[in-house]
């Protein structure tokens, strides 16, 4: 008995529907993805048309409505599509995700609920603009109260990353707080708890410090000033940076912070020589003997975000500096390879087509980042078997050499 075939309606060898048929749902559907597909730019169009002065506040008003209607989530989506449609929605991207997350912090009147809804995009705008608005709903502020603020952020899934993003935003949303005070933001992140605490809130406080330097001279920089938004000015812009020394604040500011300082203070020396990343290795190596490691290790950051951690490209921005020091550039940049895309591999990518000589210093930086986001044993053990068998054991934070190979 022969086997009958059976295919789907429509053309019996090919198995599609009939070319009129296919024409009409073609016409039917085409609208409906084309809808999908812009829907949200539909939504900001109007901004676009706007003068300068007013499409700032025309985007927030649309973004507004998408967390109302939506939620924050759909909100940064919408974002991102606005920013691929007006340049001028590109240039206010961050400024913009700050309000998202101020907006979603009054909407959902909940600071853990509204944390745990923003992402990463725009340089964890969101998560800054969230903490924002919390500590301006607090106008009589103490360094106790700030020891209490990241507890309310609870994330069973990535529970010491969330913290980690918390207590570095919270050093972005003092500095805001207090107008660019960045002397008294750093007192209050003294109010946490212990050093882990601390430091990464002084490096979200140094980082604001070198933003807010950025933003200075630009369209709607005050947007999003200290106090809810509405900085004074009246006042005469304060000292942010100094093109004078290429080292402030990090000369000026208490011992205990100074490490904090140099691990961010790259990105201000960039800030101040137009990106000439091979000045800034050389501005780096006058830094005080105990800190020249961190500085340049903060350029190797620097230069994982400028590359889009490419490790080819990486690899050779992170030459530029002195021959002792290269491997200290790539542990910075291993460091930011894996926090910028959650994943240790991407760090040991760069590792693994690192020179020799600069192997064990770039494994380092893997090592440290695991030890601290990735507290299983048996996590970091699955994550280096890609790493080259000599420093496995390394990037697991063993302490024993014959341990290494393992």
């Amino acid at each position: 008995m022969s086997r009958k075939t059976i295919t789907p309606c429509g053309d019996s060898l090919t198995g599609r529907a009939p070319r009129g048929l296919r024409l009409l749902l073609i016409l039917l559907i085409l609208p409906l993805l084309l809808v999908a597909q812009d829907v949200t730019w539909g939504a900001g169009e109007h901004c676009s048309l706007k003068a300068s002065a007013e499409r700032l506040s025309c985007y927030e008003r649309t973004l507004d409505d998408i967390i109302r209607s939506q939620g924050t989530q759909q909100a940064l989506v919408a974002l991102q599509q606005l920013v691929e449609h007006d340049q001028g929605a590109q240039q206010q991207a961050h400024p913009l995700s700050h309000h998202i997350g101020r907006f979603s912090y009054t909407h959902y009147n909940n600071l853990g609920r509204a944390f745990l809804l923003c992402t990463d995009a725009f340089h964890s705008g969101c998560y800054h603009g969230v903490l924002e608005a919390h500590l301006s709903a607090m106008p009589n502020l103490t360094p106790r109260d700030v020891a209490e603020i990241c507890r309310e952020v609870k994330d069973p899934v990535r529970p010491v990353f969330l913290q980690f993003l918390c207590l570095h935003g919270l050093g972005h949303g003092l500095v805001m707080h207090f107008e660019n005070d960045m002397f008294t933001a750093l007192t209050y992140c003294d109010g946490l708890t212990t050093d882990w605490d601390q430091e990464n809130c002084y490096g979200g406080v140094f980082m604001q410090n070198i933003n807010a330097f950025n933003m200075q001279g630009k369209v709607g920089h005050d947007h999003h000033g200290g106090h809810g938004g509405h900085a004074v000015a009246t006042e005469p812009p304060r000292k942010l940076l100094d093109p004078s020394d290429n080292l402030y604040p990090c000369t000026v500011v208490a011992k205990k912070y100074r490490r904090a300082c140099y691990l961010m203070q790259s990105s201000a020396i960039l800030a101040l020589n137009g990106h000439d990343f091979s000045k800034t290795f050389r501005a780096c190596e006058k830094a005080p003997a105990e800190y020249l490691k961190t500085c340049i290790q903060s350029v190797g950051r620097d230069i994982s975000g400028f590359t889009l951690t490419n490790a080819e490209t990486t690899k050779v921005f992170c030459s530029l500096a002195s021959s002792p020091l290269v491997g200290q550039c790539l542990k910075g940049a291993a460091k930011d390879f894996i926090a910028m895309h959650a994943d240790p591999q991407r760090g040991i990518s760069l590792c693994r087509i690192a020179d020799d000589a600069n192997k064990k210093d770039c494994y380092k930086g893997v090592r440290d980042f695991l030890v601290d986001f990735y507290p299983d044993w048996e996590k970091r053990k699955e994550a280096c078997r890609s790493a080259d068998a000599r420093y496995r054991g390394l990037c697991r934070g063993e302490k024993f050499w014959f341990l290494w190979f393992y």
